[in-house]
């Protein structure tokens, strides 16, 4: 576990040199680094078009060459070596493009039949070395910038997560504490699925658990919500299409679930079905729940909105723009739609 933690956290901190997105920067950077060495030449107005083409070509094929061999080297070390440092990848990085450098820079030199000029050889490991100094600096910077935001956005969360235990739990015990003197067996079956529940609201909210288990919660919440208000709540999961082995954060239905018991449900007088619908599509799964308006739908929409914010909140840590809550209200119900992408568990 620890090293499939380990390993997980250098994918996250090496740039991936096997991506197309990776290999098209590196071809426009080298054409741009070419046109600044083609206009830093003496009389470049002359043979500007002729040195364009010398550097490129050269540029081209060390910066694509190195790319190549930092792909392997990279999933080497993911398999073999998955404690190396950012810092000690990025300096073997470094290092195999100077050694590339040279190479290149020797072969044209014995390919013009010229004896190697140390001017020259100095000159294209020096700017290969200044290039590739700040494009690791420059991740390494960036990497630490995104983990101190992961850290912050993390303790966001769970202070967002804490507001909503206390509440929680208040209405779970006093439905505890109606049912203990009617059904005492029944009781210490809830106490065990709010246990449940519970233990999954501890969990670290980047701790992604699979669909079947989200529901298997969610249902014990409805269930234990059900004994306090009876007949009054009904519930309908539709949820067919979704593969039970996807990948969810943990309780990210179940705010929108308690916000439709107490927002909805127990605000009417007949009280009202909940339904849980889910659509599986190629790339993301959308989750929708529905439950009819109360009387007072102002103040409903009101309690909903701080709750939905803060789940909006976390989907923006968790997956950033790929993931989305929507929700309107129509013909007398509440409509909230999740869209995430898919996470395959394992």
């Amino acid at each position: 576990m620890n090293e499939a933690k380990q390993t997980n956290s250098l994918v996250n901190q090496l740039p991936d040199f096997c991506q197309a997105a990776t290999v098209y920067l590196i071809v426009i950077a080298s054409v741009i680094l070419a046109l600044l060495l083609s206009f830093a030449t003496a009389n470049w107005q002359h043979q500007f078009w002729i040195n364009l083409s010398l550097y490129s070509l050269f540029i081209l094929w060390t910066s694509l060459t190195s790319l190549g061999i930092l792909c392997l080297l990279r999933r080497y070390f993911l398999l073999k070596l998955p404690t190396v440092s950012l810092q000690r990848f990025s300096a073997l990085a470094i290092g195999v493009i100077l050694l590339v450098t040279l190479s290149y820079s020797l072969l044209i030199s014995f390919y013009l039949s010229e004896e190697p000029s140390i001017w020259f050889l100095l000159r294209n490991i020096f700017i290969a070395l200044i290039v590739s100094g700040i494009f690791f600096r420059y991740f390494y910077l960036r990497e630490e910038s995104l983990r101190r935001i992961r850290s912050e956005a993390e303790a966001r969360i769970q202070a967002l997560q804490s507001r909503i235990r206390p509440h929680f739990l208040f209405n779970s015990l006093n439905t505890l504490a109606n049912l203990a003197i009617v059904d005492p067996v029944k009781t210490e079956h809830m106490i065990l699925d709010m246990a449940d529940i519970f233990r999954a609201s501890m969990q670290r909210s980047d701790v992604l658990i699979p669909f079947s288990e989200e529901k298997h919660l969610c249902t014990q919440y409805l269930n234990l919500e059900q004994q306090r208000l009876g007949d009054k709540l009904r519930f309908e999961w539709q949820t067919e299409t979704i593969d039970p082995n996807l990948l969810v954060p943990p309780l990210l239905l179940q705010p929108i679930i308690e916000n439709a018991v107490y927002h909805g449900i127990q605000a009417r007088s007949e009280g009202g079905s909940i339904i849980i619908k889910g659509v599986s599509y190629h790339k993301h799964i959308q989750l929708e729940v529905i439950n009819p308006l109360a009387e007072d739908s102002a103040k409903s929409h009101k309690g909903n909105s701080l709750a939905l914010s803060n789940i909006q909140q976390r989907l923006d840590v968790l997956f950033g723009n790929k993931a989305s809550i929507n929700y309107h209200q129509s013909n007398g119900c509440f409509y909230c739609t999740l869209t995430i992408p898919k996470q395959v568990n394992g």
